[in-house]
């Protein structure tokens, strides 16, 4: 374990208030709503040919996150600090997942002006999807990550304009699942871990004076 950046903690800390501030400003207001209702509306009346394609789209998402899981476990098993790395994909997993569920059941949304009062905030889909694409990402050697990065936000984006447009959630359901997952993620990597591939045996490692003296 090396030293911990407080950066990445403070950063995550200004995503939880953000966060905050999101949900002050666009449900537990008559503006808020209206807007994030009325956004919300606007992008289903885009195109008749995108809600089918976000339709087909939000299929693949259970399948896909599932085999994101599976692959979690994988890399967990191949690399080194197993324990350590178990335990880091476990938080950035579980940790938005279980916040997304108590807040969506906790959280008030008030009936202002007549608009719809159940709450939805944040977007439960999105968080699942965005927790996993980050904990494969933590758990991928440095090489590859740029490979996960630009996949990884592929299917985040298109989840997020997926359950818009089918009004699953309001615009403030899916930036709130973003900074929900964001403030984790950076509070996770603020303590980093060295990671390591498997050790080779003995014999096979050509740095190790006693062979080398034989």
């Amino acid at each position: 374990m090396t030293r911990v950046e407080p950066r990445r903690l403070v950063a995550a800390l200004a995503l939880l208030n953000l966060g905050v501030l999101v949900y002050c400003l666009c449900v537990l207001t008559t503006t808020g709503q209206r807007v994030d209702q009325g956004l919300m509306v606007s992008a289903e009346s885009l195109s008749g040919d995108l809600a089918e394609i976000c339709a087909e789209f939000v299929e693949l998402v259970a399948p896909v996150s599932a085999a994101g899981a599976v692959l979690v476990v994988c890399l967990i098993a191949w690399r080194g600090n197993r324990i350590a790395l178990a335990l880091r994909a476990g938080i950035m997993t579980l940790g938005p997942i279980a916040t997304a569920w108590i807040l969506k059941y906790s959280l008030d949304r008030p009936n202002l002006d007549g608009l719809v009062q159940h709450n939805s905030f944040p977007s439960g889909t999105l968080t699942c999807v965005t927790a996993v694409v980050c904990a494969v990402y933590l758990a991928t050697a440095r090489r590859w990550r740029i490979v996960v990065a630009i996949n990884g936000a592929l299917l985040i984006v298109g989840t997020a304009v997926s359950v818009v447009v089918l009004k699953w959630h309001r615009p403030s359901d899916a930036l709130g699942a973003l900074l929900l997952v964001g403030c984790y993620a950076l509070a996770v990597s603020a303590f980093p871990i060295r990671i390591s591939s498997p050790r080779h045996s003995t014999l096979a490692d050509p740095g190790n004076e006693r062979l080398a003296q034989v």
